[in-house]
């Protein structure tokens, strides 16, 4: 396995800023890989921006030059995260799920020019914990509807070898690993496949119990931690600081033969935002060592 950690926790270091906004110019880029090259990341995970230097409006030779940065620091490009929720596939109105399809498909097309292998896709939601005014979607139709939008996006995936992974976060949807893995089969698409997010399944489960059941339908994970007794978002804290039962997550891959990337999802802290990158590879060390008790 593999150690990956977003390009996001470099955000807010001024370490890392060029000339003002976050990754405005190659130069940042240049700086986010050394540095995780440096702390022994081998592979960091692009934030796709909706307007700006690295977005969709993007140029080839610019992609090609971020893709080639990363190759000289010797940085696997792991997935390309696009801003959560700024496309969903499960909306009731049809304009905005062909929206959604024609986003994702732009957000591939990125990734290829970029050597990235795969896109995250977050499908929509049945309902927001965090937003109460959110209008819910039915079930049954929000498990619908992402099916067929993962069925018009495989054409795309194959033609561009670029793979789509469906992530697990808190959208009260998708709630059992036995949904999630019948949705992937019936996809039926080796382009199609799971990113686990092992803090997000916290609230809900356990998992361990996931990877399990999903097994080599997993092809990215998010390492993030969650503590129960605090609750809500701010239940989120630092790897080896949470409920997350590492020996047993540790223990689950390497019975599923899981060889890829770990990346962790973490972010600056208020004060000294650059110390969270030494700790989380500290952390990941440990957590890469983990043996049942």
């Amino acid at each position: 396995m593999k150690k990956g950690i977003v390009i996001r926790a470099f955000s807010g270091n001024p370490d890392f800023l060029g000339s003002g906004s976050f990754l405005s110019e190659l130069a940042d880029f240049e700086r986010c890989f050394a540095a995780a090259a440096q702390l022994g990341f081998a592979g960091v995970q692009p934030y796709l921006e909706p307007e700006g230097y690295f977005s969709l409006q993007t140029e080839d030779r610019t992609l090609q030059a971020i893709a080639a940065a990363a190759r000289q620091a010797g940085i696997v490009l792991t997935s390309l995260e696009i801003k959560p929720f700024s496309y969903l596939l499960t909306d009731d109105d049809a304009a905005v799920r062909a929206a959604g399809v024609r986003l994702v498909r732009r957000a591939m097309q990125v990734a290829a020019a970029t050597d990235i292998a795969a896109v995250l896709v977050i499908p929509g939601y049945v309902g927001l914990p965090w937003d109460p005014t959110a209008k819910p979607v039915r079930y049954d139709l929000a498990y619908q509807r992402t099916r067929q939008a993962l069925q018009e996006l495989v054409p795309a995936a194959e033609r561009w070898g670029v793979s789509i992974l469906v992530e697990n976060i808190w959208n009260k949807f998708l709630l059992s690993p036995l949904e999630f893995r019948a949705l992937i089969d019936e996809i039926g698409s080796p382009h199609v496949g799971m990113l686990l997010d092992t803090g997000n399944l916290i609230a809900c489960g356990y998992p361990e119990q996931w990877i399990r059941i999903l097994g080599r339908r997993i092809k990215e994970v998010h390492l993030k931690d969650y503590r129960e007794s605090v609750g809500g978002l701010s239940g989120f804290v630092g790897l080896l600081e949470g409920d997350v039962n590492w020996p047993e997550v540790i223990a689950a891959l390497g019975e599923i033969g899981y060889d890829g990337f770990l990346t962790a999802e973490v972010f600056p802290y208020h004060h000294h935002g650059e110390a969270v990158l030494q700790h989380t590879a500290q952390s990941m060390a440990r957590i890469l060592q983990s043996t049942r008790s």
